[in-house]
């Protein structure tokens, strides 16, 4: 999985979450980065990536993952209440260990 986040101990926080499941994962600081991540590693399952962040935005991320790698499960999260509707999942933050376990879903740790 790949986790996105502009705000490095938010980021932190997430992929040390999910690595305690298990799970292998990748990080970006924004959206050009992810995009270079998933060039490299395309057989990323899923996307959790935060709203807003400079430059590209986690929906924009989203629909350039979208369009481009249609197998990727996207999940974006954010502190803010006034989100405008978007097409994939929403997680609030602060989020915990039980609400990133529904995310992963069906997605098989690497371990």
């Amino acid at each position: 999985m790949l986790v996105v986040d502009d705000e490095p101990l938010v980021r932190l926080n997430a992929v040390d979450m999910f690595e305690e499941m298990g799970f292998e994962v990748l990080e970006a600081s924004d959206g050009a980065s992810a995009l270079r991540v998933l060039e490299r590693r395309p057989e990323v399952a899923l996307l959790f990536s935060d709203c807003r962040m400079p430059g590209m935005s986690g929906p924009e991320l989203a629909q350039a993952v979208a369009e481009r790698y249609p197998h990727v499960r996207i999940v974006l999260v954010s502190g803010y209440v006034n989100v405008q509707k978007l097409d994939w999942p929403l997680l609030p933050k602060p989020y915990d260990a039980n609400s990133l376990r529904k995310v992963a879903g069906d997605i098989a740790p690497a371990n």
